[in-house]
């Protein structure tokens, strides 16, 4: 099936409110989707290809089995890992759309299964490993649509989170994984990666993440961040703003549920920190 075929495929499917033409070749459909995941076109990525595999997840479409296989596939190195370092170049599209479809089968895996413990352990793995490696951080790509790798894999991590076979254990591993991104120094967070990126802290804490670990790691890092202020370093001022900027949404994000004073009050005296040698002037 070449693009123009897949294109005129989905696009039916869409305007038939998503109903499947029953005489599909699905696994031919499924795997021109897979070949295309990271197309240029937004409309085709996005709105197409992305929305489709969706749905299809969702609706029952596909079997335990299949779904398993498409688990692995969007895991391999061909997908979540495809190209992995490369910065400002077109392979990101592919990377960050094959953690969305991860995202959307962890959700469905809360109700079906189809993943053994194991496996969601090494998601887990695979997961933490994409975050430290993806240096390809834009957000919105002009003429190319959402890039959006943070965010997306975001999503991801916060369905990985809310696995009950994840062993509590490796809820550590994903929190620093996750902080250690939000200190990116080489590009500034633009499209609100620090909303998505402070979801899934809120749910590990929601399964009894250790208060305290996020609290010593907070202040930790807010006092480094105060020590120069006037610091002629660009990629210090980054870092330094995508992490005020993380943990303020943070803060936020728990304030408005009322949750773990403890890791709010941390950042409050953490920013208050970070910011003293301004309030001083």
């Amino acid at each position: 099936m070449n693009t123009t075929g897949l294109r005129k495929i989905l696009t039916t499917y869409k305007n038939n409110d998503y109903q499947i033409d029953k005489s599909l070749d699905m696994s031919e459909l499924t795997a021109a989707m897979l070949r295309e995941i990271g197309n240029v076109d937004p409309v085709l990525r996005d709105e197409l290809i992305y929305l489709s595999f969706a749905q299809l997840i969702i609706s029952d479409t596909y079997s335990d089995e299949i779904l398993n296989e498409l688990h692995h596939t969007c895991l391999d190195q061909n997908h979540l890992f495809y190209k992995i370092g490369e910065t400002d170049t077109d392979s990101v599209f592919t990377r960050s759309f094959s953690s969305l479809i991860i995202a959307v089968l962890l959700h469905v895996n809360l109700e079906k299964g189809f993943l053994t413990e194991v496996e969601i352990a090494d998601t887990s793995t695979l997961l933490v490993k994409y975050l430290s490696q993806e240096q390809d951080v834009r957000g919105m790509v002009p003429n190319k649509g959402w890039a959006h790798s943070v965010a997306h894999i975001a999503d991801a991590i916060d369905e990985l989170i809310k696995q009950p076979s994840l062993p509590t254990v490796n809820l550590e591993v994903i929190f620093h994984a996750l902080l250690s991104k939000m200190a990116f120094h080489k590009e500034h967070f633009l499209y609100d990666e620090e909303e998505r990126m402070a979801i899934p802290i809120v749910t590990m804490l929601q399964r009894g993440f250790d208060e305290s670990i996020i609290c010593e790691k907070v202040i930790k890092l807010t006092d480094d961040l105060k020590q120069d202020v006037s610091a002629d370093n660009q990629s210090y001022y980054i870092y330094r703003a995508n992490v005020k900027q993380f943990l303020s949404s943070l803060f936020f994000h728990l304030e408005m549920t009322e949750q773990a004073r403890d890791v709010r009050d941390s950042i409050k005296q953490g920013l208050f920190q970070m910011n003293q040698p301004y309030y001083q002037m």
